[in-house]
């Protein structure tokens, strides 16, 4: 039987060392996904906006910051001022280069999932659009500081959902990154997609030792 598990704590993975597997394996039990979290309040709004066609703007943006304020935050940090920032930053950067917009995928839950070296593995890029030649991308909005070898395991596994869910290459993937202001038209990599696979097969034994009789 097919595992399931979604593709963030999976790509914390990826580039683990072994002593650090305990403490991303006790985040998978756990649920604790503190990063989707953090700036669904942001995903929500950029995908209202770009349905809206860039219109109604301030109610969106107050929205988003009613969202942002109830959200626990660690100390020090700052979710209204974090989302608003990286809103911004889609809106200045990104916003001029979708022509058109086509799906919201924030609340599909990929029920069938993608098989993949016995797990089943979750995830979805954030929405369809058209870029500005007109191709179709899935967007994917990063704006979390996270490693950048975890970024790249993340891109391989959403790029694996992208082929099996919709069909489509791995270069229709589209990153944006809500940090620099830059894009990433992600392109697949044997090296990482080999890390992938051995993670992914590991973690796989490692769930089925547990889960057998002693």
């Amino acid at each position: 039987m097919a595992i399931p598990v979604h593709i963030y704590p999976l790509s914390r993975l990826v580039h683990a060392s072994a002593a650090s597997w305990e403490a991303e394996l006790r985040k998978i039990e756990e649920g604790k996904i503190h990063a989707y979290r953090y700036y669904f309040p942001l995903r929500e709004a950029v995908v209202s906006f770009c349905k809206s066609k860039g219109k109604k703007r301030d109610s969106i943006v107050l929205n988003m910051q009613n969202s942002a304020a109830t959200i626990s935050a660690s100390r020090g940090a700052n979710p209204v001022k974090d989302n608003l920032t990286a809103f911004e930053m889609f809106e200045d950067r990104f916003y001029p280069r979708v022509s058109s917009f086509g799906q919201s995928l924030l609340r599909d839950e990929n029920k069938n999932g993608c098989a993949f070296e016995g797990l089943t593995l979750s995830g979805l890029p954030h929405f369809i659009a058209a870029d500005d030649g007109g191709a179709n991308r899935y967007v994917y909005l990063h704006a979390s500081k996270w490693d950048n070898d975890d970024l790249k395991a993340y891109l391989e596994l959403l790029s694996m959902i992208v082929e099996s869910r919709f069909g489509e290459p791995a270069e229709t993937l589209w990153c944006m990154d809500l940090r620099t202001g830059k894009d990433l038209r992600w392109k697949s990599s044997p090296r990482m997609r080999t890390r992938c696979v051995n993670a992914a097969r590991l973690y796989a034994r490692l769930i089925e030792a547990m889960q057998s009789p002693q």
